[in-house]
């Protein structure tokens, strides 16, 4: 599963279009895709749609995105190593680590960082 933002730009007043952190005016929606192995299509599962002032490292809005994902796969794989959700460093926060990690919930992760220069 890959849980990703992406900006979308509105060039007149939409509903909850606001200023983005780009500088540009839109909204910028969450949302998640699940590729079913080698042959996968990337098939959109779940999304949230934000405003344009939405952070990229919301991550109330990953667990959500991760959670309405997870409910739309077969039972056999909302739990278990074998699901691997990654995010960009927008879903490298603490709060969501700890959600993939809880207890019970075994899930693989792969999720960016964001380089320093200390950490480079």
């Amino acid at each position: 599963m890959d849980i990703d933002g992406v900006l979308v730009l509105a060039h007149s007043e939409k509903e909850h279009a606001t200023k983005t952190w780009k500088k540009t005016f839109g909204h910028h929606p969450l949302f998640a895709f699940v590729d079913h192995g080698r042959e996968g299509s990337g098939e959109p599962v779940a999304g949230l749609l934000r405003p344009g002032n939405a952070g990229s490292n919301t991550a109330a809005d990953h667990v959500e995105a991760a959670r309405l994902a997870l409910d739309q796969l077969p039972r056999k794989y909302r739990r278990g190593r074998r699901t691997l959700i990654r995010t960009d460093s927008g879903g490298g926060t603490h709060k969501f680590l700890t959600w993939i990690t809880a207890r019970g919930r075994w899930l693989s992760y792969s999720v960016g960082m964001t380089i320093t220069d200390a950490i480079h």
